[in-house]
């Protein structure tokens, strides 16, 4: 979604010189930075109602409880970012931006 949203900038910075390896880098440095702070945010707020819900129910976490589910999800971000990078590789500018209007 957030490249469909943004394609008429895409189309912008491509008319303007931008390599399309700039704005896959971006695009995807843009998502990896996402899905870390989401799935470390997460981690927390999980880490810390289990040790609230300790004193009521069993609760034991160890790393890989925490760090496996962390890592699919940072892998399966990053291959749904890449199906959008479809978009910003096959851009053409003056359509995206003839569209914008």
């Amino acid at each position: 979604v957030w490249t469909v949203q943004r394609t008429p900038e895409i189309a912008v910075l491509k008319a303007v010189g931008a390599s399309t390896r700039y704005l896959v880098k971006d695009a995807v440095g843009q998502a990896l930075v996402l899905l870390l702070l989401g799935t470390v945010l997460g981690a927390g707020v999980a880490t810390g109602l289990g040790v609230l819900a300790a004193g009521v129910v069993p609760f034991v976490l160890d790393a890989a409880t925490v760090l496996v589910p962390m890592g699919l999800l940072i892998v399966l971000g990053l291959l749904g970012a890449a199906v959008s990078l479809r978009q910003i590789v096959s851009v053409d500018p003056l359509t995206a931006l003839g569209s914008a209007r």
